[in-house]
């Protein structure tokens, strides 16, 4: 028995007695804490009460088959993280694709090799925990990010993420349903540009790309606002000439004089004498102060 694993729960799907007590005793000497399912109805059920580290799904059963079960089990939020491996006899092109296309992470083809598959559950429960860790450290952060697979599924979303769309009148079903379609489509444009809008929403919401990890595409949600001019809306604030804009403005973005100084090609000796007068208008001290002045107005 391998004692790491024993706090890791696998629901184990398949309609067969006989393979659902073969893959128990298999998983429960490996470690593992087994939970078993006869029908995929019987699943659903079971992960209503208890949510697994994975799930083994047998694709061909009577009534709701394996790829229905996914699809089902995949629109409750809970499950999103889960990885679900499906376990098939069938080898066509068409399963397989079903079978990612339902929100499974791997297959296995029967009949099944223990070793093989331990190996497979032990990956995608290490991979699974690694994607919630950076989900969790997002939500802590208040980042609007969303993480979708090539076929356009929606793995997970940050609660910030979550109350944009909703505010901008995407339903929780529409996550499930027309979103993916939506996804797919630019995932396969990323080559060509990075920013797009999302439909059908008030106010609008543009999604950025970030970044690619453990086969999933990182987006980052937020309202289409117009560009801002940051120095001319200073000035209009706060009374301020041109240069004087610009100067505050640069500075609330965190650079220095002599940056300022190649930036908007001036003298450092410049730099001051419209900071002096910038601190004059503004009635403030220093530097720091000035920057909080400005970006209240930038970000309002």
């Amino acid at each position: 028995m391998n004692d790491e694993n024993e706090d890791e729960i696998v629901l184990v799907v398949d309609d067969s007695p006989d393979t659902v007590s073969m893959l128990n005793d298999a998983l429960d000497n490996e470690g593992f804490s087994v939970l078993v399912a006869l029908s995929g109805m019987q699943a659903v059920s079971i992960c209503k009460k208890i949510k697994p580290d994975l799930i083994l799904l047998d694709a061909v059963m009577p009534e709701m088959d394996g790829f229905e079960t996914c699809k089902t089990l995949k629109q409750n939020p809970d499950l999103e993280s889960v990885p679900v491996i499906f376990m098939t006899g069938l080898d066509s092109e068409n399963n397989v694709e079903s079978s990612f296309n339902s929100g499974a992470v791997d297959y296995i083809q029967k009949p099944i090799r223990i070793k093989e598959l331990v190996a497979r559950i032990r990956t995608h429960i290490q991979k699974s925990r690694q994607i919630t860790m950076s989900r969790e450290i997002l939500d802590s952060v208040g980042l609007s990010s969303i993480a979708v697979d090539k076929s356009g599924f929606i793995k997970w979303l940050t609660p910030k993420a979550s109350e944009l769309l909703e505010i901008s009148g995407i339903k929780k079903i529409d996550i499930v349903s027309s979103l993916p379609n939506f996804f797919k489509n630019i995932v396969d444009k990323l080559k060509d540009k990075n920013e797009f809008l999302v439909p059908d929403t008030d106010p609008p919401l543009i999604l950025k790309y970030d970044n690619s990890k453990d086969s999933l595409f990182i987006f980052t949600v937020c309202e289409n606002k117009p560009k801002i001019d940051g120095p001319k809306l200073l000035c209009q604030n706060f009374s301020l000439t041109a240069r004087e804009g610009e100067v505050l403005y640069w500075v609330s973005q965190g650079k220095s004089n002599k940056d300022l100084a190649m930036i908007l090609g001036i003298s450092p000796r410049t730099v001051n004498k419209h900071l002096e007068s910038i601190f004059e208008k503004l009635l403030v001290e220093n530097r720091t102060s000035a920057a909080n002045m400005a970006l209240k107005v930038i970000n309002q």
